[in-house]
């Protein structure tokens, strides 16, 4: 997507009713953690393809083990930071499924819109490429924004009475 933040929307529309089975916060990085090096590459300080190998399911599920590792890294070793963020992962499992299946989404729909990308590298070849338009997974996107931002209202609501 051309700006990051959209990928936001699905995070939280799929995280909210999820967030027992995976680590919420999790998902969330691992839906725009994908394109830290497409920014990089977009602003002139990295050269290459926009969408390289992080936008491969093989390059993404590599990336879900380094979030994964930092996620469990933390909360073992800040787990003050954690309290602050979000509660604490349930499980390494919840971590993992998290960081995989954000990475993932985020592969799925960039697919979906970029001929650049080969979501199944080595294999050259993008079969999801022009599924839907653009509009329809923008529109998507901004519509599951605002349901999934609906959806969380209560777990804010519940976070920030923890925290105060």
């Amino acid at each position: 997507m051309p700006f990051t933040p959209f990928h936001f929307g699905p995070a939280l529309l799929f995280g909210v009713p999820l967030r027992r089975r995976l680590d919420f916060v999790t998902f969330l990085v691992g839906n725009v953690i994908v394109d830290v090096r497409a920014t990089l590459v977009f602003f002139g300080i990295l050269s290459g393809r926009l969408h390289g190998p992080l936008h491969t399911y093989l390059g993404a599920t590599l990336l879900a083990g380094v979030l994964a590792g930092g996620v469990l890294a933390c909360a073992r070793w800040a787990p003050d930071v954690m309290d602050r963020i979000s509660s604490r992962p349930d499980s390494v499992g919840a971590v993992l499924l998290a960081s995989v299946t954000g990475t993932w989404l985020h592969v799925t729909l960039d697919s979906v819109l970029y001929l650049d990308i080969r979501p199944f590298a080595p294999l050259s070849i993008n079969p999801l490429y022009g599924m839907t338009s653009m509009i329809v997974i923008y529109a998507g996107c901004v519509l599951a924004l605002g349901l999934g931002g609906v959806a969380s209202l209560p777990a804010l609501r519940n976070w920030m009475n923890a925290t105060q």
